[in-house]
């Protein structure tokens, strides 16, 4: 059920500068596209190597702390790209996808699948960081943080292709 408070959001980021400068030039929502696309490879790319390393499937020479700390950072950054460029997106077309539910599910996994992710950091003891066996349900913890970044991904891209909720401003 939409809110009033959300159609009235979406009327105000609608009627901004920003707005009007996003739709307004052909050229800046696919550049924003871009880079958004790209972020998400940096994303994919880190925390593939970070959880399978947690798994043992990857980098198993390495340290779990040496792998957090070469990937952790860039991934953040690249999420922190994502936020912005998301934003910029939705602010050019503010009801494209804030009245879809498969939108606040994407929003919903990409902070379980973060938290999971940057569990690791606190969650592997300095004894564990150097051990090559980690435990089994740390192994769980990884391979879900991977599933649900895939499923922030298929929802990102499903966002195109459902309809709003029925009564959605156009």
């Amino acid at each position: 059920m939409m809110t009033a408070s959300l159609v009235d959001f979406t009327h105000w980021l609608g009627g901004t500068w920003l707005a009007a400068t996003v739709a307004g030039h052909f050229w800046i929502v696919p550049a924003l596209q871009v880079v958004h696309i790209l972020s998400v490879a940096v994303v994919l790319s880190g925390v593939l190597l970070i959880n399978l390393r947690v798994v043992g499937i990857v980098e198993r020479s390495q340290p779990i702390a040496a792998v957090l700390d070469r990937f952790l950072l860039p991934t953040g950054i690249a999420i922190l790209v994502l936020a912005i460029t998301g934003a910029l997106l939705i602010a050019g077309e503010p009801t494209r996808a804030v009245f879809r539910t498969i939108f606040w599910v994407k929003m919903a996994l990409i902070l379980a699948a973060g938290l999971l992710t940057w569990s690791h950091r606190s969650a592997l003891s300095a004894t564990d960081f150097g051990v090559p066996r980690v435990r089994v349900t740390r192994k769980a913890i990884a391979l879900v943080a991977l599933l649900l970044w895939l499923g922030v991904i298929v929802a990102g891209r499903w966002i195109a292709y459902v309809e709003a909720w029925p009564g959605a401003p156009a």
